[in-house]
């Protein structure tokens, strides 16, 4: 093979792409299916990823900042009307109104009128032009699309054929459909019963993961930065539904786009790499659970919602 001939200038290059082949080759076995990249592509990815502007929003709280990724190639329309609202200042002021430890933080107007100027401008502007208004068609699941850059990690899951990573975001895919996976820290919009009345409102899932609304709520983002922040927003009782009154909830102070903000105002964010040399290796770590700790190995199956990939701050160099 073409890279035997560097075993003569560096015997450590020709054993990490050993290790790197045995650690696709255990992932590929243990998930019963073979990754979307090779081995010798694997080992030629960055580890890490740039995330653009174009696909964050920040969201202001009192405690810090939160990132969310937008999820505009899979939920396009649900992603617009929410860009919309942002850019219109729709949800400057406005209450985390329905709050459930470890479940659900959901914002928004609520079924009080809007609490700002702003949103009460919005609101006024949505209900003269009805189409804008009209519920959103539900954007649960989508044909699955063979060019998208797809990275398997369990086949078969408890609740799908397969999951995998679709563009850093997790999915589950059956009989030729593919949906978002309700992970912790999903972003979804709103909906009453019926599946095509989401409007404006949104909620982030947090705590174990809600994984029986696959499906069946479009997710159309992830927080992806100040997780920490988002455990400081004032709670509800669970008991009376996680509802707060505008005197007790935890107020927006501000929902911004990545590309309406200054530079010195935008995060240099970057996602862990699933095609990674690095990714494949740790997959393989955790299938056979190699730390000294474990006494039971498992059986080598993996839930996708406990595999995030991780995001960090660019580093300068």
């Amino acid at each position: 093979m073409h890279w035997c001939r560097f075993a003569l200038l560096n015997l450590s290059i020709v054993a990490s792409f050993c290790m790197v082949q045995t650690a696709l080759a255990a992932t590929s076995n243990a998930a019963g299916n073979t990754t979307a990249n090779s081995a010798g592509s694997a080992f030629q990815q960055p580890d890490y990823v740039d995330l653009p502007q174009q696909q964050l929003a920040y969201l202001y709280l009192p405690q810090g900042v939160v990132v969310l990724q937008l999820a505009d190639v899979f939920t396009p329309q649900t992603s617009a009307r929410f860009r919309q609202l942002v850019r219109s200042r729709f949800y400057d002021g406005l209450p985390f109104y329905r709050v459930i430890d470890q479940f659900v933080l959901q914002a928004g107007a609520g079924a009080e009128e809007p609490k700002t100027a702003a949103a009460k401008a919005t609101a006024e502007h949505l209900n003269e032009n009805a189409v804008h208004y009209a519920g959103l068609a539900a954007e649960f699941s989508w044909p699955v699309r063979p060019t998208d850059l797809y990275h398997l990690i369990q086949k078969p899951d408890l609740l799908a054929a397969e999951t995998g990573f679709n563009q850093g975001f997790a999915v589950g895919r059956q009989q030729g459909t593919e949906w978002l996976l309700h992970c912790p820290n999903v972003v979804v919009m709103a909906r009453g019963s019926e599946p095509n009345s989401a409007t404006t409102d949104f909620a982030i899932m947090q705590g174990q993961a809600p994984r029986h609304l696959d499906k069946n709520m479009a997710i159309f983002g992830r927080v992806i930065w100040g997780q920490q922040w988002l455990n400081q927003v004032q709670r509800g009782d669970a008991a009376q539904g996680g509802m707060l009154d505008n005197k007790h909830s935890s107020k927006i102070l501000k929902l911004r786009l990545g590309t309406e903000l200054p530079e010195a105002e935008q995060l240099t964010l970057q996602q862990q790499n699933p095609a990674s040399a690095a990714f494949a290796t740790a997959l393989s770590n955790r299938r056979q659970k190699t730390a000294d700790f474990y006494v039971d190995k498992g059986n080598g199956q993996l839930d996708i919602c406990y595999q995030a990939l991780s995001v960090r701050i660019k580093p300068a160099n």
